[in-house]
């Protein structure tokens, strides 16, 4: 459901954070509301890492690879 106007909303950037769905090795993914495309996205924060090279390979390869679903 969506918030009420006096319900405090939390923002990551544009996006308004609705729920955390999951997390992993790498990070924490939350639902989040796009207001300026009017949609749901899943947003990734990531955990630090100190392999920080390494945490950005794989991130690029996981994101390669969701842009390839429909």
């Amino acid at each position: 459901g969506s918030a009420s106007p006096s319900e405090p909303r939390t923002m990551l950037g544009r996006y308004v954070l609705r729920g955390r769905l999951g997390s992993g090795a790498t990070g924490t993914v939350f639902e989040a509301h796009d207001p300026l495309l009017e949609r749901s996205v899943a947003l990734k924060r990531l955990h630090a890492d100190p392999s920080a090279d390494r945490q950005q390979q794989r991130l690029r390869r996981e994101a390669l690879a969701l842009a390839q679903l429909d």
